[in-house]
């Protein structure tokens, strides 16, 4: 028999007896659909946490910090812990440079600060940064620019925090300074703004230490606002240089020692590389944070939850296989006669059985395409109704729906297998006589 007579022949088998191959069709829809769309929930939760870790900052970036986590014995226990040894300065910055993978690096000095502008006045969480690689790591502007390195202390350049304008209040009387609309009265170009590391030069409720000298104020000039997309939309940017020579000026207000970085962050060139880059920089003996480690993490943990709605959409192909048996099997008895013809004309034994794996294929092939096309039906649906309500949503990959398909398909075979045995084992005079 040819193989085209043979998938024709197997197709005609199908649609002699259209009512009974639409239910088993429809039984390895439904199978394939809830698989789809069972494990698309799965890929969907570790895409959202993939986009949720990715706002608050970059995968690909590994901050560094001043301690590292040193293990100690009780007993029998191992207990975990962090300590203060270790300095990060620029030696440590030129190290990171010259790891491989590495494409930038940013010594990074934290401290807080008042800044005011008329009667107006509110904190700030200021950054000490190399503004030359600043936008390497996702400090954004949504306007201006960029403030210039060096200067000196008596010209101040910074960029403010996305939300820090609509922060500013009067200290008298706790009025913010916002119109009736809720926008800011202030701005960066036209209001002139005022810096300085002692509160109580802005607030007359900082009485403050009388042995301590007061601190400076600073006029600063405002170039730019950050982006209020990202974990870095709060951070007010200055030069890293000026920095330190606040800091030296400061020492009673600022708490930071200019010689000392509070972090460097370290970006690599690729996600992939991030794990090994990391490790280098531990065996280096300092701490390091990466929010690629917390996203395996949770990834990790979502693996059971997709192999368990993987499975509940599994019961449903079972069901569905258990299905294609039974058609198959009906359909041996009802053709018993037939099948003895044909082995009497001087069909092969390897013909009568593909015959029944080809009709058990086509039903995996008609099922797994249109369960792949509901499946895409019903992920729209619960992106569009449910899921985006819940911070969830529903990712269909291509490799998913083909492999699917190829699985349904391969599950039709399985299950036809058993009825094409019996089929090509059954005795032809006896097939024959039956009625």
């Amino acid at each position: 028999m040819k193989t085209r007579d043979l998938f024709s022949m197997a197709f005609m088998n199908l649609w002699r007896r259209k009512l009974r191959a639409f239910l088993t069709v429809l039984g390895m829809v439904i199978g394939v659909a809830a698989i789809i769309v069972m494990v698309s929930l799965g890929i969907g939760i570790n895409e959202s946490f993939k986009e949720n870790y990715e706002q608050a900052g970059s995968l690909t970036v590994i901050q560094v910090n001043s301690y590292r986590e040193v293990e100690s014995k009780a007993g029998s226990a191992v207990m975990v812990g962090r300590a203060q040894e270790v300095t990060l300065d620029d030696k440590s910055v030129q190290s990171f440079r010259q790891i491989e993978g590495v494409t930038a690096v940013l010594p990074f000095f934290e401290t807080s600060a008042c800044i005011r502008s008329g009667q107006y006045m509110t904190w700030l969480s200021l950054a000490g940064v190399d503004v030359k690689e600043a936008e390497a790591f996702g400090f954004d502007l949504s306007e201006g620019r960029m403030p210039t390195s060096g200067g000196g202390v008596t010209k101040l350049e910074m960029v403010m925090g996305a939300g820090v304008l609509q922060g500013f209040y009067n200290p008298v009387n706790g009025k913010q300074a916002v119109d009736k609309d809720g926008n800011p009265k202030l701005s960066i170009e036209r209001s002139r703004f005022q810096l300085s590391f002692d509160p109580s030069n802005f607030d007359i409720r900082y009485g403050g230490d009388p042995s301590t000298p007061k601190g400076r104020v600073y006029d600063v000039k405002i170039v730019g606002r950050m982006a209020e997309t990202g974990n870095r939309a709060y951070y007010s940017l200055m030069d890293v240089n000026l920095v330190k020579k606040l800091a030296k000026d400061n020492k009673n207000w600022m708490g930071i020692d200019p010689k000392k970085y509070s972090q460097i962050w370290v970006k690599c060139a690729d996600i992939d590389q991030v794990e090994s880059i990391n490790q280098q920089i531990k065996d280096m003996g300092y701490g390091t944070y990466s929010l690629n480690d917390a996203l395996e993490a949770m990834q990790k943990s979502t693996e059971q939850l997709q192999m368990l709605l993987g499975a509940i959409g599994g019961v449903s192909l079972l069901v569905a296989a258990i299905g294609i048996m039974n058609t198959m099997m009906m359909s041996i008895y009802e053709r018993t006669k037939e099948i003895g013809i044909i082995k009497v004309l001087g069909c092969r034994m390897s013909n009568i059985a593909a015959l029944f794996l080809v009709e058990a294929a086509y039903i995996g092939l008609f099922g797994g395409l249109i369960g792949m096309g509901v499946s895409y039906g019903l992920s729209a649906v619960m992106n569009t109704a449910v899921l985006q309500s819940v911070g969830m949503k529903s990712v269909i990959p291509a490799y998913l729906s083909l492999g699917a398909v190829g699985f349904s398909i391969v599950v039709a075979l399985i299950s036809g297998m058993y009825p094409a045995i019996r089929a090509m084992r059954l005795s032809a005079l006896t097939a024959i006589r039956a009625e």
